[in-house]
């Protein structure tokens, strides 16, 4: 998978999961924001760690 697909595919992961929480509490179902917060860090820290091994791999 090329950098871009990965991109557009994470952060519309992000997105669908954030807009999935909104509808959550809208109804009145409690959500532990503090889960959601570790889960998106990590998916961001995940998206580096790929892009940089891509990097790397084309100046190798």
């Amino acid at each position: 998978m090329d950098p871009f697909t990965f991109g557009v595919i994470s952060i519309g992961v992000a997105g669908g999961s954030l807009f999935i929480v909104s509808l959550f509490e809208y109804y009145g179902i409690k959500v532990n924001q503090t889960a959601i917060n570790i889960a998106l860090e990590m998916t961001k820290y995940g998206g580096i760690l790929y892009l940089l091994k891509e990097m790397a791999r084309v100046f190798t």
